[in-house]
């Protein structure tokens, strides 16, 4: 028979994971309350084109013009691999965010992969992110009809000033006068290892 212990640690298990599957579709629908709430009010947020508040971060998307038609979004996100220590875990999950959009009148197909690696932490009962950091493995860029694209396009692009792990999605950013976030977090680099670093401090 499971224990107290098991149990709460179950409960615990279950409410991070709806907070972290919760929010890739609070923010593919847009439901920017539901999206909020994933984080304590002093959230952070790092990811390849913010890094702050999670306030911020809600905001900025907010403000962003609507898609146009034909353009569309999904975050996919795996179930997370937790850790917990009292009232404070670490989550870490992975994400693949699929994206259609028009640059320079040509429709992409944008793919990414990514991992979500959180601190969170357990406040008058309610599990909430308390920082998310996106660490990039890769990306690509696929046009729908290659014989749209002109000559020399990818060869203009100018990618080796953004970071190998998300070059792609740096570039469709600075399309729409977006810069890339200081400090992106690529996978296997000494960012990834101080974020490591963190989490079990946070744990302690």
């Amino acid at each position: 028979m499971p224990g107290d212990t098991d149990i709460q640690t179950a409960l615990d298990d279950r409410a991070i994971s709806r907070v972290v599957i919760g929010w890739g579709f609070a923010r593919d629908r847009e439901d920017w309350e539901r999206l909020r709430a994933c984080y304590h009010p002093d959230g952070e947020m790092d990811i390849s084109w913010t890094k702050g508040t999670a306030g911020e971060f809600v905001e900025r998307l907010r403000g962003r013009p609507p898609m146009r038609e034909g353009e569309h979004q999904k975050h996919q996100v795996g179930p997370p691999d937790i850790r917990l220590a009292g009232n404070r875990a670490v989550s870490e999950c992975h994400v693949t965010l699929y994206s259609r959009l028009i640059i320079d009148e040509i429709e992409f197909d944008f793919t990414a992969w990514i991992r979500f690696f959180d601190l969170f932490e357990r406040r008058e009962g309610a599990w909430r992110i308390a920082k998310r950091t996106a660490i990039y493995e890769k990306d690509r860029m696929d046009p729908l009809n290659p014989a749209e694209v002109p000559e020399g396009y990818f060869a203009a692009m100018a990618l080796s000033e953004y970071p190998a792990s998300c070059k792609f999605m740096c570039y469709r950013h600075s399309k729409h006068g977006r810069r890339p976030a200081p400090g992106i977090v690529s996978a296997g680099s000494g960012a990834e290892a101080g974020l490591r670093e963190e989490s079990k401090a946070w744990l302690t």
